[in-house]
């Protein structure tokens, strides 16, 4: 009797994950949130990632859309070219269904487009195993997460469950630095209010909140608000890249 040979799950290790989250909400461009996802496979031993922003309203699953992966550039142009798109099961189920899932659940009908589409894919290393995870942004969104692996089984059983609570998280961060970069591309910098600007200079001095408040004369509930606006309007997650890009821009 020959026991079946079985590889050990391995999950994203806490340093490496907060890595990934600190540099995905400091990612100021979309090269830089571009680079970020392309370290992904090697620091967490996947095989690939795909990141796919889906839009909304009328420019909803535009092919020009924003798309991050590590795919290889044949099978990139090719998926592009044949506007592979618009009969891929992955982007049908994922963009109609708000649940991860694996991609050998789906049900596809062989001699279908979607089927051929899929049986192509093998013969570019995209990997044996995938899974995908829908995203809904604040603003009504969509996008698509998936990561692959060369190893058929590496998410079954209950590792899935884990596999699915990292890279939601991280889907999800990225998503909503996509979503802060484009519209602070769109919009640019708006004006910062004279309260806004001496929270943000106070705070770039190394003063804490309730510091500010103290010597501003304002609650701190309103220095809260005022450096969290200043953050909005200067496209920054945090305070930091906030007093980072104000002072790039010569706004304090």
């Amino acid at each position: 009797m020959t026991l079946r040979q079985t590889t050990a799950p391995t999950f994203i290790l806490p340093k490496a994950l907060q890595g990934l989250v600190s540099s995905i909400t400091r990612a100021q461009s979309l090269p830089d949130l571009s680079a970020v996802l392309k370290t992904l496979p090697e620091n967490c031993n996947m095989s690939n990632v795909v990141y796919y922003f889906a839009g909304s309203g009328s420019d909803f699953m535009n092919p020009d859309g924003f798309t991050c992966t590590t795919y290889p550039r044949e099978w990139q142009e090719r998926y592009y070219n044949q506007n592979y798109l618009l009969i891929d099961p992955v982007v049908k189920r994922g963009l109609h269904n708000g649940l991860p899932f694996e991609w050998r659940d789906l049900k596809i009908e062989k001699g279908t487009p979607g089927y051929s589409m899929l049986m192509e894919g093998l013969d570019y290393s995209l990997g044996h195993a995938a899974l995908s995870i829908p995203l809904l942004g604040t603003d009504g969104s969509r996008g698509l997460f998936a990561i692959t692996s060369d190893d058929p089984r590496k998410f079954e059983g209950l590792a899935r469950v884990s596999f699915v609570r990292d890279y939601q998280m991280l889907a999800n961060y990225v998503h909503e630095a996509y979503l802060r970069i484009t519209a602070f591309q769109a919009n640019g910098v708006q004006d910062l209010s004279a309260e806004e600007k001496a929270c943000l200079k106070l705070a770039a001095e190394g003063l804490l909140g309730h510091e500010i408040a103290r010597k501003l004369k304002l609650s701190d509930p309103v220095v809260r608000l005022c450096l969290r606006v200043a953050r909005h309007k200067l496209g920054a997650a945090t305070t930091d890249m906030a007093i980072l890009n104000a002072n790039q821009l010569g706004v304090i």
